[in-house]
């Protein structure tokens, strides 16, 4: 309308008359009923295409299928189990599927699980106590020695000392003299004195350093609780005060927020203690006896405990390290990671303390897997030498734990909604386990709602204002059909004059 204005030349000197102000005023009521019919198009028929396909999801795609055994109707109720627990298969796929074919079939876990052991040679010294020592004896590999039996897959590290084995050797660390400095004073017998920092003189503890204190003369006589006050609040400001200059002594700068100077609160007296605030330490030379030699310098050796000799064993240290292996054995497409959380019927489990023969079969393990397992067994125990190493130091099994698990499965081919799909039921009976690399989803047809909806609030309502209802209809190329109603929309004017717009007939595309 401003734009209108703008151009009439003849509006100079004058504003808009009233008859533009209501033809303006209609325009915009007109845009206005326009959007709100065209919105309330646009909504009626997302909604109306929702509850289409929502129907179609809630309805089944075919009628029940009856079971013909025992067994199907087991796997049926199973695949109910488990379309209903996973959101994303169809729901009750059990009951509409057609099962084309089963197998029933197993896998093997072979789990092995050894413990490997470190041995190493270790030299301990002790104090010698006086003790009769025999002659040692010859020293033989670690791995030679028969110890004792540790039980377990996780077992701690163990020592073991060798009986036999002690010789007694002199002291290096006081060069067999029993003695060495001491470490308290260094071998000088003294310590610097740790009140007066060795300057035979330390702060006066009446003034606190500054040579004056208050004027103890009597004046007005205080109040009893007043003085108990004043006599409470001094002793507290000394203690902050010896606080903070012990801090401060220790080479922290920091100012003391406690003010206790008399010189602040009244007249001073010299300090009748001291002499400039200094008083004689009780050292006299600045000096103390050392306390853990007691001055003779020397203190006895912890290693030899003064003896000036120490026996000398050797120990035998053992660290324990385990490692697993799985294997499964069998053909399937599952997994090996769903595999894994299967719990299956345990069939052969043994600690393995001997070689394992291929014609020693366990009863119900097949020839393949028990074959599999043996060669997994001697793979583990083998030991592979490095030359320039000690084959000492290798770590070799001491314990190898067998554990042979099977795996029961079915496989079903099952047909829906015209297509084939394969679904793996495996794990024993009340564990059961799914898996399928595609199955019928649940939600397909709520993806192309979506699109669907997407599309509709892109599109135009095509309304027009002439009342011109089935132009809409004509114009709409949508791919579904929807009745669309629309309410009247009455507006009214100043004059009392009334314009309505006339309900639209409904209409299907």
């Amino acid at each position: 309308m401003g734009d209108q204005w703008d151009q009439n030349p003849n509006n100079n000197m004058r504003g808009p008359s009233q008859d533009d102000i209501d033809r303006q005023l209609k325009e915009i009521k007109r845009v206005v009923v326009q959007g709100a019919n065209e919105a309330q198009v646009r909504l009626k028929r997302v909604m109306d295409k929702a509850g289409d396909y929502w129907q179609q999801v809630q309805v089944p795609p075919a009628a029940p299928r009856q079971a013909s055994s025992v067994e199907e109707q087991r796997l049926r109720q199973l695949v109910n189990d488990w379309s209903n627990e996973n959101w994303r298969v169809a729901r009750e796929l059990g009951t509409y599927m057609d099962i084309l074919s089963t197998s029933i079939s197993e896998i093997w876990q072979a789990s092995l699980e050894t413990r490997w052991e470190t041995r190493a040679l270790e030299i301990v010294s002790e104090p010698y106590t006086g003790r009769s020592i025999n002659r040692p004896r010859p020293l033989s590999p670690v791995w030679d020695y028969e110890l004792a039996e540790v039980t377990g897959l996780k077992a701690p590290t163990t020592r073991t000392r060798l009986e036999g084995m002690d010789e007694v050797v002199s002291c290096t660390s006081c060069n067999s003299t029993g003695h060495v400095l001491c470490s308290g004073c260094n071998g000088r017998g003294w310590i610097v004195c740790p009140d007066c920092k060795g300057r035979t003189k330390k702060r006066c503890a009446t003034c606190r350093g500054r040579g004056y204190i208050s004027d103890w003369t009597p004046g007005e006589k205080k109040p009893f609780f007043k003085k108990q006050a004043e006599n409470m609040a001094s002793s507290m400001g000394n203690k902050f005060s010896d606080l903070f200059e012990n801090i401060r002594q220790q080479g922290v700068p920091i100012p003391n927020p406690v003010d206790t100077d008399p010189a602040s609160k009244g007249p001073t007296v010299p300090c009748p203690d001291c002499v400039n605030g200094e008083v004689n330490c009780s050292c006299g030379n600045g000096k103390r006896v050392c306390s853990t030699c007691q001055g003779a310098k020397m203190s006895l050796c912890s290693n030899c405990g003064g003896t000036g000799k120490v026996v000398r064993h050797r120990e035998i240290t053992r660290r324990f390290d385990l490692r697993s292996q799985t294997r499964f054995i069998g053909d399937s497409v599952i997994p090996a990671q769903q595999l894994e959380k299967a719990q299956g019927d345990l069939i052969y489990s043994a600690e393995i303390n001997e070689t394992l023969h291929l014609d020693a079969t366990p009863d119900m393990v097949p020839f393949d897997v028990w074959r599999t397992t043996v060669e997994m067994v001697e793979s583990e125990r083998k030991v592979v030498d490095k030359p320039g190493l000690d084959p000492q130091a290798f770590p070799r099994p001491t314990l190898q734990v067998v554990e042979l698990v099977r795996i029961p499965y079915t496989a079903v081919r099952y047909r829906f909604a015209d297509q084939e799909y394969v679904l793996y039921i495996y794990d024993t009976e009340g564990n059961e386990k799914f898996y399928s690399d595609r199955f019928p989803a649940r939600w397909d047809r709520i993806e192309r709602l979506v699109k669907a909806i997407t599309a509709d609030l892109r599109t135009p309502g095509q309304i027009q204002e002439n009342h011109q209802p089935d132009s809409a209809a004509h114009n709409y190329s949508g791919g579904y059909r929807v009745p669309i109603e629309v309410p009247p929309y009455i507006v009214k004017e100043e004059d009392d004059e009334e314009e309505e717009t006339e309900p639209r007939p409904p209409s299907t595309y």
